[in-house]
């Protein structure tokens, strides 16, 4: 994967029209990062599995007051690359996009954006510029699992033997499948995780 982290932070802000002057830092509840064990939701039990990616819901305006992502947030794409899947999630629909890397061109890397609403005609084979709008944040206000709008964000490298066609979600769990990466590695900007008791980003 490419070792210069990317302006995702910077091509949402201005994709949604927000003042870059206006953003502090990204804000997330401890369900909400690379690896973790907990939800963020719901009964805030375990997961099944451990977090596939990043959740990125809430951010911090320069003021310190806690603001939040919605469904009608326009989600651009991180860098040029081609649409390989798009399919049903637990919340919206995921998009794959595979990538060329900067670092190796002989070594592909996947970016997945899920829980969103495509954009029309967006389908596996189109090939995308970085920063093209691809999709908005699905609502889920009236899920059963009483979450927040957001967009879920998965980084890895795919096995040569990767078959998109057939991809759901269960198999960016298998390592064999998908090499994971922490997507905070390489989406710059600053962030801070809440406290297991802090509840204010359920309570916004």
């Amino acid at each position: 994967m490419t070792s210069v982290k990317t302006s995702l932070t910077e091509m949402l802000l201005q994709a949604n029209n927000i003042d870059p002057r206006g953003f502090q830092r990204w804000v997330f509840c401890p369900g909400m990062v690379y690896g973790s064990t907990d939800k963020w939701w719901g009964d805030f039990g375990q997961r099944d599995f451990p977090h596939e990616g990043i959740d990125l819901c809430l951010y911090e305006d320069r003021a310190g007051r806690l603001q939040r992502l919605d469904a009608q947030t326009r989600i651009p794409v991180m860098g040029d690359g081609v649409v390989r899947a798009v399919f049903r999630d637990y919340l919206g629909q995921a998009i794959i996009v595979e990538h060329a890397s900067s670092a190796n061109g002989n070594r592909k890397y996947l970016s997945v954006y899920a829980h969103t609403r495509p954009k029309e005609g967006l389908q596996p084979g189109v090939a995308v510029r970085e920063g093209e709008v691809i999709a908005t944040i699905a609502d889920t206000r009236h899920a059963k699992a009483r979450i927040l709008p957001h967009l879920h964000l998965s980084l890895g490298h795919p096995s040569p033997t990767l078959v998109y066609a057939l991809f759901v979600w269960n198999m960016m769990r298998d390592p064999e499948r998908v090499a994971l990466q922490d997507p905070m590695d390489f989406v710059e900007g600053r962030y801070r995780i809440l406290d297991f008791e802090d509840r204010s980003c359920l309570d916004f």
